[in-house]
């Protein structure tokens, strides 16, 4: 299941998707993940995995790449339904030890499950669809207005950079690990949960001296080629809007339009 996981990974495939500008993605992952925390109906939670189908459909990203990844925050998202749903009051209908099951904690517990599964999709159509300079080429020039009154747009941008270059490394490593534990025999992927818990206990330490070890040649790096965090540099390929872009700022207006209807008219709450 840790080999499996996909979030935070550009996926590189040629669609329209791919060639809109971060700013744009930005913006719609933005609004999309704030409608989402104001509603709570599930069956605007239906509406919003439509429109996250269609769009991975035309940023070409197979869905199993998409499945695939979600794998890795199954135990989070079971996690998450089973305590939202044992410990909300309500009508009771079943006891187990000492855990009461109401009506109302099934219901909270499948909106919890659905708005997380439905925000970390949409993040990661981000992360697909956007390499990591171009997400902070869009972060920095987004809020570039930000700066004006002290706050290092700059900076961030560029710890957000790194952070997203740095999972697919991290990956990598761990699955070196895996496999050299692996080759001392230690077996991953059988036993019960509570032994698997263990195994990959035991990756977390070396894996967590390795990320410090590739951080500070990073820092060094970044310092002897005289990085100082200036805002003032230059680009390659400046971020230009197309006609993508237009056609996706519509798409958002329509979106948000149907959402503060529906918020108006009491049919999404």
């Amino acid at each position: 299941m840790i080999r499996d996981i996909t979030i935070g990974r550009y996926y590189d495939s040629e669609s329209v998707i791919h060639r809109m500008d971060p700013r744009t993605k930005l913006m719609g992952v933005l609004v999309y993940i704030i409608s989402l925390f104001l509603v709570k109906n599930v069956w605007w939670y239906l509406g919003c995995l439509i429109v996250m189908l269609v769009l991975y459909r035309l940023a070409r990203v197979p869905v199993g790449y998409l499945l695939k990844g979600l794998r890795g925050i199954l135990v989070l998202l079971c996690f998450t339904f089973l305590f939202r749903m044992l410990y909300t009051p309500g009508d009771a209908v079943a006891s187990v030890w000492i855990f009461t099951i109401t009506k109302q904690g099934i219901w909270k517990a499948v909106q919890m499950t659905e708005r997380i599964a439905l925000m970390i999709t949409g993040a990661s159509l981000l992360s697909y669809t956007s390499t990591p300079k171009e997400l902070a080429d869009g972060l920095e020039k987004a809020f570039s207005g930000l700066g004006k009154i002290g706050v290092p747009v700059h900076e961030m941008a560029v710890i957000v950079m790194i952070a997203f270059r740095f999972i697919p490394i991290m990956l990598e490593e761990l699955n070196v690990l895996m496999d050299a534990q692996a080759a001392r025999g230690a077996r991953f992927e059988e036993g019960n949960v509570v032994e698997k818990c263990k195994g990959v206990m035991t990756l977390l330490f070396p894996l967590f001296l390795m990320t410090v070890r590739r951080s500070s040649d990073l820092a060094m790096a970044m310092e002897a080629r005289g990085y100082t965090g200036s805002t003032e540099t230059s680009r390659m390929y400046p971020l230009t809007y197309k006609k993508e872009d237009r056609a996706g700022y519509i798409v958002i207006l329509i979106y948000l339009a149907v959402f503060i209807i529906g918020r108006i008219s009491f049919l999404f709450f």
